[in-house]
């Protein structure tokens, strides 16, 4: 296959799933994906006509022209200042110590963008030093590694103008190494909130060591596919993660929150009802591969009742569809 029949970019918002796994580091880029796997499993090497494109979901409603901060772009930026967005990056580390960090893992340094703050657990309007001053952020597999969910949702809340949208991609516990795990509740992230946390408790640390699960060798996956499940990281490993959260003030990188899109919107429901977030859907796109879109408005007028029984018994149906799908 020559390079010009193939385009990195493309086959990434194709195969949004294998973009979640370079990501991660799993591959070095889509091209290894490919000549790996996806040329056997028949993957599009870019979207079908008429298909909206994962950066056209992520922009939805976002105004183009107006001052953005995207929150952990990593290698990854969606909204590069290269490209001409007028838009501030967050992350947590320099540009210089994630270029040292993927250095010699075949990705695209050039792709890194400089890091306007570098951010180390504060109050994020602590660290910009300012208040409403966003049209849009924009947080991509960012929200399920925080570890106060509820702080980040406000703060998040305060730098954005009345009119501003946050703008979330998510993992879909269904198809990622989160299968084994249940879903977070409203209850984990008030718990997680009343004590104000700053890293993941040691329980949370040992269930996603002991519990992180691949799909034929793959950390995430598109629904429609199938393969063998295995655990990526040993018992042993799990324990010494544990022990270490206990031992260690420092913060270890996991995934503390769980979704599907019906849990996701149960809890957003019962944070709005329990005045902890002004901030309602106002649109978003079901997963496709292993993720979903959720994009976030301040509320300008009151709170509609929702249904929760619905939300649960979606989330209950979400969960048994894939389970009845795979086992």
């Amino acid at each position: 296959m020559s390079g010009a029949e193939f385009n990195e970019t493309e086959y990434l918002a194709a195969n949004p799933d294998v973009s979640v796994a370079v990501k991660s580091g799993s591959f070095g880029s889509g091209r290894e994906h490919y000549e790996k796997y996806g040329k056997k499993e028949g993957r599009m090497l870019k979207r079908l006509f008429g298909r909206v494109s994962r950066e056209e979901k992520v922009f939805q409603l976002l105004d183009k022209t107006g001052l953005g901060l995207e929150i952990g772009p990593s290698h990854n930026p969606i909204a590069p200042k290269k490209k001409g967005f007028n838009v501030h990056i967050l992350d947590h580390a320099s540009a210089t110590e994630l270029r040292n960090k993927y250095q010699g893992h075949d990705i695209n340094l050039d792709s890194i963008e400089e890091v306007d703050f570098v951010w180390h657990g504060e109050p994020l309007q602590e660290l910009l030093g300012k208040t409403s001053c966003y049209d849009w952020i924009i947080a991509s597999h960012v929200i399920e590694h925080v570890p106060d969910v509820i702080s980040y949702l406000q703060q998040c809340e305060i730098l954005l103008k009345p009119d501003g949208v946050l703008s979330l991609v998510i993992p879909d516990k269904r198809y990622c190494f989160d299968y084994f795990r249940w879903p977070s509740s409203t209850g984990d992230a008030l718990q997680a909130y009343m004590e104000h946390r700053t890293r993941h408790t040691p329980g949370t640390v040992f269930d996603h060591f002991s519990n992180a699960a691949k799909m034929g060798g793959m950390p995430a996956w598109a629904s429609q596919l199938h393969g063998e499940m295995s655990f990526i990281h040993t018992l042993d490993n799990a324990q010494a993660a544990w022990k270490q959260a206990q031992e260690s003030d420092e913060y270890i990188d996991i995934h503390g929150w769980r979704f599907t899109p019906s849990s996701f919107r149960l809890i957003l429901h019962d944070l709005q009802r329990l005045n902890l977030t002004g901030m309602v859907e106002v649109g978003g796109f079901d997963t496709e591969g292993c993720e979903f879109f959720i994009a976030l408005g301040k509320r300008q007028e009151k709170l509609l009742k929702g249904d929760r029984i619905k939300l649960a018994q979606s989330m209950v149906q979400e969960i048994a569809d894939c389970a009845s799908s795979i086992l």
